[in-house]
């Protein structure tokens, strides 16, 4: 600590010094019989402050023009075709165009409603805050030095999230087409991808007819094989079908980062009631689009999302078998989300009993003082001589133990 403020004081005493340094005097003026005069000299350290303020007043305004300038093509391009598709897209129904809610100036929201097959769709935008030089310089520090799975200075990605309606024939299962550039990025800390398995064979995506950049993670062979079709030939009817290999293929693949349904919670629950946090959800993760142009080929993805969500409606209320999963299938996942609630249950039994025993330890302990509190001065000081004796009798033993050893 003294090392600490010996630099501090190195440091702040020729500042200090240069302030002592007057200069010539700027202005000179007298109000009344009192002398004035200006010198900058005095006013140094000051100016820098000041200096310093005014660059970070103008980097944050630029930083939110550019992130504002940003969002305006896919803005434009993504809501005038939600607006085709929903009833009402954004918060105010009346308004010609959709209106983003945002949060501060690098994150955005958009939500629509009034949909076939879709409860809710809420379209997060999260832009890389170039409103704040200080948090930028601190994440690429962290990021070159951590080397963490989610990197603190992400890039700039929209994720749309479709709430499915609850219906009695649940599709069940967790699958996900996953750039492998993001392969750990998106993994990391999800309690839904626990249950699914990245498929690690030579020719996984090849072998049906998807481009060898994305990664395959599926909880069953069978929701793989409904979703992309049988490997080789037998698949080419269901991947017409679906189209989903013919989207990502092309163009708009190269802006795709996740696509994942899931029907369990993103966030391991604190709680283990997984039925009842079983809402099926289709999350299309994507770069943000910067130019018109790129929105334009990007949107191949928005209506891939949305004819998954057709399909997955017309599965869920019998009206087609496009993504009917086999009984045993059903099976298979019906047990393991019964063992995960069960280890949920475990781990929660674990934590109350730990909880129970600190809390009847402190209230132990607390009786234990007050009954000491109330016994007399003498009696105190015998009661601490005998403790004394006990810890030093342990120490011993303690020490004669290890020199045995």
């Amino acid at each position: 600590m003294e090392r600490f403020l010996q630099r501090v004081s190195q440091v702040w005493r020729p500042a200090m010094e240069l302030n002592k340094d007057k200069g010539p005097a700027l202005w000179t003026g007298k109000i009344g019989n009192i002398d004035l005069a200006f010198h900058p000299k005095l006013f140094r350290i000051q100016g820098i402050v000041l200096g310093v303020v005014v660059v970070y007043i103008v980097f944050a305004t630029l930083g939110h023009l550019l992130n504002k300038q940003r969002m305006a093509a896919w803005s434009k391009v993504y809501g005038e075709y939600l607006r085709k598709e929903f009833a009402q897209v954004g918060i105010d129904a009346t308004s010609a165009e959709p209106k983003l809610m945002w949060n501060g100036s690098d994150e955005a929201c958009l939500f629509a409603t009034g949909r076939r097959g879709v409860d809710t769709l809420h379209a997060t935008v999260s832009l890389r805050p170039w409103q704040d030089p200080l948090r930028i310089l601190v994440s690429m520090l962290y990021d070159m030095l951590m080397l963490p799975a989610r990197p603190w200075l992400a890039s700039d990605n929209v994720t749309l999230t479709f709430t499915l309606p609850k219906a009695p024939r649940v599709n069940g299962g967790v699958f996900a087409l996953i750039s492998k550039y993001k392969l750990r990025e998106v993994r990391y800390d999800r309690y839904d991808m626990l249950f699914a398995r990245v498929a690690d064979a030579a020719n996984a995506s090849a072998s049906r007819d998807l481009d060898e950049r994305f990664a395959i993670a599926s909880e069953s062979g069978n929701i793989t094989d409904r979703w992309l079709g049988e490997v080789g030939q037998r698949g080419d009817d269901q991947r017409r079908a679906l189209g989903i290999t013919e989207a990502l293929n092309g163009p708009a693949g190269l802006f795709l980062e996740s696509l994942v349904f899931t029907d369990q919670p993103h966030v391991r629950p604190l709680y283990p009631h997984l039925d009842q946090e079983r809402v099926e959800r289709l999350e299309l993760t994507m770069r943000l689009p910067r130019t018109q142009r790129q929105a334009e080929t990007s949107l191949e993805l928005l209506k891939l999302a949305l004819d998954l969500v057709d399909a997955l409606y017309l599965t869920s209320s019998g009206r087609s078998t496009i993504l009917a999963l086999r009984p045993e299938t059903h099976t298979a996942l019906k047990k393991t989300r019964a063992d995960a609630q069960a280890a949920l249950e475990e781990v929660l039994t674990r934590d109350r009993k730990a909880e129970l025993e600190e809390a009847a330890e402190e209230e132990r302990l607390r009786l234990q003082k007050e009954k000491f509190e109330k016994l007399t001065p003498a009696e105190q000081a015998k009661r601490k001589e005998v403790a004394k004796r006990r810890n030093q009798r342990k120490a011993q033993m303690t020490q004669m133990k290890r020199s045995r050893m």
